[in-house]
């Protein structure tokens, strides 16, 4: 049998042919294509860069804002924390003392020896309270007289805690909030509430007062409350800076200003600039937000973080668009600065690498030519790491694939279908192989033939499909057995081994292999599928050409 042989038409000859004057122009071709696929791949990766930075840098500044603002009133609501916990830690206390809500309207005697007991206490609370300016507990004016209670402040120059004289609720009106509106509000409210700062001009100072209400028995018995010096949280919100001139100020639940380096308290935010609207209108609605409000101040486009405080308040961050986005627009400069360096340093080394790159191209050429003359014996030496060294190892690996799928054709011609072994027309060329040995030497080979007894009665009692699985059975017998000779299906139900070389010296130890292996094959197979193998042996011999022994 012939092995098949590749070959191409003559008009692929001409087109290879055709590729030579191709080449001459591959060169300007190949600088256009990379000054192209450079500019084109500048402007798109630099245009993805600037876009990019847009959106990350954008993002972190907003993060890197809203994060402070969130620091910073975590830091204020600790304070007011503190506060909230000492004056709730003296209501208690003055609740679990009042044990006769009727002996405050008719006993003055008890409201008297209340109030000592509670006073230690409550002097206590306010010394360890920071930034604590005064701290009180006054009864219902109505049960037990309208100075009822105790009133201590930091009065002194050495700022320690002092009583003074309770003031007199029955010179004020309920009404009258400027003066006893620490005392109504929360009585009306009906539960604890932080008081809008103020100043108090006793002590010359800002304030801000947080009272609970006293109930017992279903009554209003009085209020326990604590002033605490404003500067406190002023102190914090001026420390807070951001960028090169951002900074921070305080307004309450309406979006009026309670605390700002450059406006007056009451200010309110939406009437300052119809860009302040909006941020207006977040802060009425609590002020939280993971992003920037942008608006204009003064002429300067500005962005603001907001935050709640636990006691209503809102605390602001603000700095200008300029501040925030001086890093993104450096990273734009550097982007579009090396995206134009690098183009043009592109357009140098595209002239300076074409060369090159053209020469691997040039021997692609050559070893397509001897493809296309049917030469497969082809061996590309150029070997780059870029797109043409791509291209000619794919090249390489067409050629030796198309050279293994022809030697795969090849070998079908010499492959058993149904077994795998080698067939009859492998067989015949062994045996000219042989016979040509014989002619010029002294060759040592032997041939056992195995034939499958009772294939003809199993193909007509149960069918082809079961006699070929007695042949699949019979042959991995063999072939387990005589793994180092070929084994050859020479007709239907018959096989043959060529033994040579050790084989042939131990061809009797393996013979008897083979009959204990069929045995112990057959004796674990369905009775059916228990096969019969006849086998004979000739071994060659010079002087009697062939000696054969039964078996």
């Amino acid at each position: 049998m012939r092995s098949l042989r590749y070959d191409v038409p003559s008009r692929l000859r001409e087109d290879a042919s055709c590729g030579r004057k191709l080449t001459k122009s591959i060169q300007t071709k190949f600088i256009a294509l990379i000054l192209g696929c450079t500019l084109l791949c500048a402007a798109v990766i630099g245009g993805a860069g600037i876009l990019n930075a847009n959106g990350v840098v954008d993002a972190d500044s907003s993060r890197i804002m809203n994060l402070m603002c969130e620091e910073k009133a975590e830091s204020i609501d600790a304070i007011l924390s503190r506060i909230e916990q000492s004056v709730e830690t003296l209501a208690l206390y003055a609740t679990d003392e009042l044990d006769d809500v009727t002996r405050l309207r008719t006993d003055p005697a008890y409201v008297e020896d209340l109030t000592a007991s509670i006073q230690a206490v409550a002097v206590n609370a306010g010394r360890s309270t920071d930034g604590s300016l005064a701290v009180y507990v006054r009864f219902n004016p109505d049960l037990a007289g309208p100075t009822a209670g105790l009133f201590w402040s930091r009065a002194t120059q050495d700022g320690s805690f002092q009583p003074q004289a309770p003031t007199d609720l029955s010179r004020y009106g309920s009404d009258d909030l400027e003066h006893v509106g620490w005392y109504y509000l929360p009585v009306q409210s009906g539960k604890p509430i932080w008081l809008a700062p103020y100043f108090n001009k006793n002590l010359g100072v800002e304030m801000l007062s947080y009272v609970i209400p006293l109930y017992a028995d279903g009554e209003t018995v009085g209020v326990v409350g604590m002033d605490v010096d404003f500067s406190v949280i002023e102190d914090m919100v001026t420390s807070t800076h951001v960028y090169e001139s951002g900074y921070a100020f305080l307004t309450d639940g309406e979006a009026n200003v309670i605390f700002h380096r450059e406006l007056q308290e009451g200010t309110p935010m939406g009437d300052l600039e119809e860009s302040l609207v909006p941020v207006a209108e977040e802060l009425q609605r609590g002020g939280n937000g993971s992003y920037l409000f942008p608006y204009t101040w003064r002429g300067v486009e500005k962005r603001m973080a907001l935050c709640s405080l636990s006691n209503g308040m809102r605390l602001a961050i603000t700095a200008p668009t300029a501040e925030i986005d001086a890093a993104k627009n450096n990273l734009i400069a550097q982007i579009v600065f090396f995206t134009t360096a690098n183009a043009a340093l592109s357009v140098v080394l595209a002239v300076a690498l074409s060369r090159r790159i053209v020469r691997p191209l040039k021997e692609l050429n050559v070893a397509a030519r001897q493809v296309a003359e049917g030469d497969l014996s082809v061996e590309l030496s150029s070997r780059t790491n870029d797109e043409v060294g791509t291209l000619a190892l794919s090249f390489q690996q067409t050629v030796n694939h198309l050279r293994t799928y022809i030697d795969y054709i090849n070998g079908l011609a010499y492959r058993d279908g149904l077994t795998g072994v080698k067939n009859k027309t492998a067989y015949q060329d062994a045996v000219k192989r042989l016979e040509e040995a014989i002619k010029a030497g002294k060759p040592e080979f032997g041939v056992i033939v195995f034939d499958i007894n009772g294939l003809k009665q199993v193909n007509d009692t149960f069918g082809h499909d079961f006699g070929d699985m007695l042949i699949i059975d019979a042959c991995r017998v063999i072939c387990k057995v005589f793994k180092r000779s070929p084994v050859y299906r020479i007709g239907g139900d018959e096989f043959t081994v060529i033994l040579e070389h050790a084989d042939l010296e131990h061809c009797i130890d393996l013979l008897e292999g083979f009959e204990r292996e069929l045995e112990e094959s057959n004796r674990y197979a369905h009775p059916e599928r228990r096969v019969s193998i006849a086998r004979g042996i000739a071994v060659y011999e010079e002087q009697v050409d062939l000696a054969f022994v039964g078996v």
